[in-house]
């Protein structure tokens, strides 16, 4: 699905001199033990080597309402614990999915050699258990203890929810989690040339955050 499928169809997009926008994420990296990540990177590796036109776009974690991830969020959030691996150090520049589709609208518009590479995130970023706290001082007056699980715990923890597939976590989130998944030239701002969304959940200890959660 993320190696051979973008590999087969950026080849054929080639043939038929047709522009990809090829929609991937922040963070992938050669040395993930994460087989999801890698084989993402391969796809993105595929399409580089097909000799057509492309962009391809590298969003950070989105978030839109009744979005699958997003609801596990705002019920984490809730909930008067919040267990976040130990390993979750990473910061994460979460994107409303509003703005990300207005971006890969406008990439649609502009030639495909303006932007190869376009690495879409929030104009701030936090850890998990910052966004979690910030979330949940919009929906409860009291503040949730924050239980850090032991790695090896989590990464147990991931592999089950990998096989039975019933939340959004999973062992290459978790991957992720440990590094910061924020972009390295963040183009959003240029593509919608207008205000970006403001957080719906902004840190209350925190300042200008116009990241959406």
């Amino acid at each position: 699905m993320h190696n051979l499928a973008p590999a087969a169809l950026a080849a054929a997009c080639a043939r038929l001199d047709r522009r990809l926008i090829h929609v991937s994420a922040l963070g992938l990296r050669t040395d993930a033990r994460s087989r999801f990540i890698r084989s993402k990177l391969q796809g993105e590796a595929a399409i580089r080597a097909s000799g057509g036109d492309w962009t391809i776009v590298r969003p950070s974690l989105l978030d839109g309402e009744g979005g699958f991830g997003a609801r596990w969020l705002r019920r984490l959030a809730r909930s008067p614990v919040h267990c976040v691996p130990a390993d979750a150090v990473g910061r994460i520049a979460m994107l409303a999915v509003n703005d990300a589709g207005r971006a890969i609208a406008r990439l649609c518009e502009v030639p495909g050699h303006t932007f190869r590479d376009a690495d879409l995130g929030g104009l701030d970023a936090w850890p998990l258990h910052v966004h979690l706290a910030a979330m949940r001082a919009r929906m409860l007056p009291t503040r949730a203890v924050v239980v850090r699980i032991p790695a090896w715990l989590a990464r147990i923890g991931s592999h089950v929810c990998d096989a039975l597939h019933f939340s959004p976590f999973s062992f290459g989130h978790l991957e992720l989690m440990r590094r910061d998944n924020v972009p390295g030239i963040n183009v959003l701002r240029e593509l919608l040339g207008a205000p970006i969304a403001r957080s719906e959940f902004q840190p209350v200890i925190l300042t200008a955050s116009k990241c959406r959660l």
